[in-house]
């Protein structure tokens, strides 16, 4: 029997966490909803909660997220991004935030559906910001605005007014630095080493190159040849050195291989189904009784004799009158959270249980 939540938000949250799993292009991602903030981490992606009210931001909230950083796990490749990363905070965090742009930028062309999704994502978060008050420059973050004009430019849609704004406080200097730069923006999205090497010529003309470090280019252009020189004896048969032979003889290796991983996993699974079921397999003398189970341990060393006196002053209070129902909200999803990895382990206990339980029957003719 299957047990039906009575949460309304929870087929929403099942159904945008299928469709992360195919725009992201990978059916084992592990997708969380949580009260802490949304990120990516290898294959677990982290969502902003949803509330059983389900309200208009949260739901656009969440879908945005999704596919933001769905883009970010399909389109990025983290080693790559370190090598190219700058040392400087203010560097970095344009280098960052451009990166997480050009995930976005290649998502929309390729899957124009998420560009509505994403801006109202951005525009959430602006608002919360506050980014619709700032009038100065000098309080709007470079940062945010650099990946915003990257957005425009490529997508060449209109972002929410409280985004706009930023990028209105700064369009003109960043255009007037590194005009030349961006001309070249297009031919350089799709590929994201060229796109970090864009990155840092576009933090250069911004008057950050200081923050740079050292540069990269010289370690992995001489790792892409040998890249290359690889590839191409593996495409060349008669230089790769190997013959029929020799693939007759990996292939024994790697049957051998896995004949010992599976006995060695099928010794593994006996051994813990033989010390489960120990218990089962004690088979109870003809005419005897089964063995009384074990005294209970007492709950604490008190009196257990000890009875209450006087209940007259006791109180009960419910706890929604403890805590509003916002907190009580976010209470149970961090519970749920918390308990998602438990789900398997109480089938198992009932299972443990059941055959403990079966195990007290007498078994025998009296």
């Amino acid at each position: 029997m299957v047990s039906k939540s009575d949460n309304p938000a929870d087929p929403f949250k099942k159904a945008l966490a299928e469709a992360t799993k195919v725009l992201a292009d990978n059916p084992e991602l592990s997708i969380n909803y949580s009260v802490d903030p949304s990120g990516v981490s290898g294959d677990n992606i982290r969502l902003p909660q949803v509330s059983r009210r389900m309200t208009k931001e949260e739901v656009l909230l969440a879908r945005g997220t999704a596919d933001a950083l769905a883009m970010h796990h399909k389109y990025h490749n983290s080693d790559l991004h370190s090598r190219f990363a700058p040392d400087g905070p203010m560097a970095r965090e344009i280098y960052e935030a451009m990166e997480t742009a050009r995930c976005e930028a290649i998502g929309a062309k390729d899957m124009p559906g998420t560009t509505g999704n994403i801006n109202a994502k951005i525009g959430v978060e602006a608002k919360r910001k506050g980014f619709d008050k700032l009038t100065d420059r000098a309080d709007a973050p470079l940062a945010d605005a650099a990946a915003y004009l990257i957005r425009t430019l490529t997508t060449k849609k209109d972002l929410p007014s409280s985004a706009n704004n930023v990028l209105n406080l700064w369009k003109d200097f960043i255009l007037d630095q590194a005009e030349t730069t961006i001309e070249n923006l297009t031919e350089n999205l799709d590929n994201q080493e060229r796109f970090a090497k864009f990155s840092r010529q576009i933090i250069t003309d911004l008057g950050y190159g200081d923050q740079l470090g050292d540069e990269p280019e010289a370690e992995d252009d001489e790792n892409q040849e040998q890249q290359d020189e690889n590839e191409e004896q593996a495409d060349d048969p008669e230089s790769s050195g190997t013959d029929e032979n020799n693939d007759e003889t990996l292939d024994a290796e790697d049957q051998q291989s896995q004949d010992e991983q599976q006995d060695a996993a099928q010794a593994q699974m006996s051994s813990e189904d033989s010390s489960d079921e120990d218990f089962d397999d004690q088979e109870l003398p003809d005419g005897e009784a089964p063995l009384e189970p074990p005294p209970a341990q007492p709950i604490s060393d008190a009196d257990p004799n000890y009875q209450v006196f006087e209940t007259n002053f006791d109180e009960e209070i419910k706890a929604e009158d403890l805590a509003e129902q916002v907190e009580l909200e976010r209470l149970r999803a961090y519970l749920d959270q918390q308990l998602e990895p438990l789900k398997g382990a109480v089938s198992r206990l009932a299972n443990k249980l059941q055959r403990r339980l079966q195990a007290q029957q007498n078994r025998s003719w009296l």
